[in-house]
């Protein structure tokens, strides 16, 4: 199952860490480029996997400080393709009504 999670999250490119299981997507600002970052991990309680600890700070804000996404284990490999996706363009639509990524429009 974490295979498929980090399968799908690259195909919206995502790129895992080398050691640890989080994933980072560099996205342009008015400033420079930034790096927005989420975490992979198991809870071996609840049998299931999260998408948590999102970060993307922008004029001192976390917009992605609500984003998470959660895949019980039983989950089918659909069920985590939509899972995320949804997961995916909520955090884009968050990033880019940041502060920072809004100024490259105007």
């Amino acid at each position: 199952m974490k295979d498929a999670i980090v399968d799908c999250l690259a195909q919206f490119g995502w790129q895992k860490d080398r050691i640890s299981d989080v994933f980072t997507r560099t996205f342009e600002t008015v400033v420079a480029p930034k790096r927005a970052s989420i975490w992979l991990n198991f809870d071996q309680e609840g049998k299931r996997w999260w998408l948590t600890n999102a970060d993307f700070t922008s004029a001192g804000e976390n917009v992605l400080a609500a984003s998470y996404a959660i895949f019980p284990v039983d989950m089918s490999q659909a069920g985590i393709e939509q899972t995320v996706a949804t997961l995916v363009a909520e955090m884009e639509r968050k990033i880019a009504g940041a502060w920072s990524v809004r100024l490259l429009g105007q």
